[in-house]
């Protein structure tokens, strides 16, 4: 499996509008026949940071999700009300 784990710091302001491209973003992204797992998390202590936990099959599934129409507008959607973001990709071991 592959997983991606990102971290957002919205604009101050825009934290709504980030919220609404991320249900966008989950909605469709949760269809996918590869994605097993797609959810984004707000901070408690910090209401201006994100988290998003995506797991897919392998990493190809995931590049066909970044190839994707609704991934393009995410990105639209998104970029304006995004002040950081930090990216990791891992590949999930099989604990047995």
């Amino acid at each position: 499996m592959f997983a991606v784990v990102v971290t957002i710091t919205a604009v101050e302001g825009k934290e709504e509008d980030l919220i609404e491209a991320l249900k966008a973003n989950a909605e469709h992204s949760r269809t996918e026949a590869s994605c097993l797992k797609w959810e984004w998390s707000r901070q408690i202590a910090d209401p201006k940071q994100f988290a998003i936990y995506e797991l897919y099959t392998d990493q190809e599934a995931f590049l066909d999700h970044n190839a994707s129409y609704h991934f393009a507008q995410w990105g639209e959607a998104s970029n304006p009300c995004i002040a950081e973001k930090v990216a990791g990709k891992y590949h999930v071991e099989d604990p047995d």
